[in-house]
């Protein structure tokens, strides 16, 4: 990574318009995204000025923003710059601090904002999640694009969900994640989702500040799902192990083997009360076993500004130890700005196993 000078104010637009006033009058910003998707975005401004030639509130007369003002966020230097946020204004609050001018904190969301606010109870019959997304996604006025090879249920009750809500409980069951790219709604498993890079991240370089945990409180040797197929008229029980993570682990040592060396193996079972089939069970296994492996290693950073880290890509980070050393996975990411500090980039990340001990 080539490390390049710039203006770290962000470019603000408003309704589609780059806005200078917003630009100038901004205090401060965090756009926060993460792999459960939905996107947002706070964005902090001075409020009071001189506005058609008299001196008010600058942005209260809702012409400048208002509920539903389209707003996005671009960070990086001419040319090279990247859009972090797109979204829709959801709220607006105003702050009359003591001793200062007043304020505007305007919250934003990304287009899921509408799956969020869609409370639904309905069910679907033999579908599988590539068939619901792209209901809901058409529902919405969305294309789906889901590289989901999850079973086909028999039945998916949303039960007074949000369709976020539901979306996110399907996709985890299948261990996929959700994001919005322009007009189309992807779901995908993790190791198939590819996010911009490579990106490689050295400590007392780009990476200013770094801290990890590996921990086995959390890991497990074995997942079991046991449950009781109505059709066969039989039990089920299916299972998931690190052999599962394939090509994800690469050549470092999992949980699961520094648990069964340190301490001794352990199996959690999961039994569902609800009929299943050995498809469902096997899914449903893997996805919990994926979910607790992959949080072996969890630790967050900060960058001086890197708007090309996103939440669902996979970054090298550097000058750590053989122990932390390689590959890391961005689940979240908190682009911030403000009047003292400048930009900077918050980032959480989680791995499966750790390197080899120097």
């Amino acid at each position: 990574m080539t490390a390049v000078a710039y203006v770290s104010t962000p470019v603000l637009s408003l309704a589609g318009q780059v806005d200078a006033d917003a630009i100038s009058n901004l205090i401060s910003l965090c756009v926060s995204e993460d792999v459960a998707g939905m996107c947002s975005c706070e964005a902090r401004f001075n409020n009071f000025g001189t506005r058609n030639g008299a001196p008010g509130y600058l942005y209260l007369g809702r012409d400048k923003i208002d509920f539903g003002t389209a707003l996005s966020v671009r960070f990086g230097p001419d040319g090279q710059d990247r859009q972090v946020f797109m979204g829709k204004v959801s709220a607006l609050q105003a702050d009359y601090p003591a001793g200062s001018a007043a304020q505007l904190l305007v919250f934003a969301e990304d287009g899921l904002q509408d799956f969020r606010l869609t409370r639904r109870t309905r069910s679907f019959a033999d579908s599988s999640i590539g068939d619901i997304a792209a209901a809901l996604a058409s529902d919405h006025g969305l294309i789906a694009q889901a590289d989901v090879t999850g079973p086909v249920r028999a039945v998916n009750v949303q039960l007074n969900q949000s369709d976020l809500a539901f979306l996110r409980d399907l996709a985890r069951r299948d261990d996929a994640e959700i994001w919005l790219d322009g007009s189309t709604l992807h779901l995908q498993p993790r190791p198939d989702r590819h996010g911009a890079g490579p990106l490689t991240l050295s400590y007392g370089a780009e990476l200013t500040s770094f801290s990890a945990r590996a921990d086995v409180a959390d890991q497990c040797s074995t997942v079991t799902v046991a449950g009781w197929d109505v059709a066969a008229k039989d039990a089920i029980s299916e299972s998931a192990d690190a052999s599962a993570l394939g090509a994800e682990l690469g050549r470092d040592t999992s949980g699961a083997d520094v648990l069964g060396a340190a301490f001794a193996s352990r199996t959690e079972t999961i039994t569902r009360a609800t009929p299943l089939t050995s498809d469902d069970a096997r899914a449903l296994a893997r996805a919990a076993y994926f979910e607790r492996a992959r949080r072996f290693v969890c630790g967050t950073g900060q960058t001086d500004g890197t708007p090309q880290l996103r939440a669902g890509m996979t970054v090298t980070l550097a000058g750590l130890g053989g122990l932390f050393n390689g590959d890391y996975y961005v689940c979240a990411t908190r682009h911030r700005y403000d009047l003292e500090c400048g930009y900077r980039t918050e980032f959480d990340v989680e791995r499966a196993g750790v390197g080899a001990a120097a």
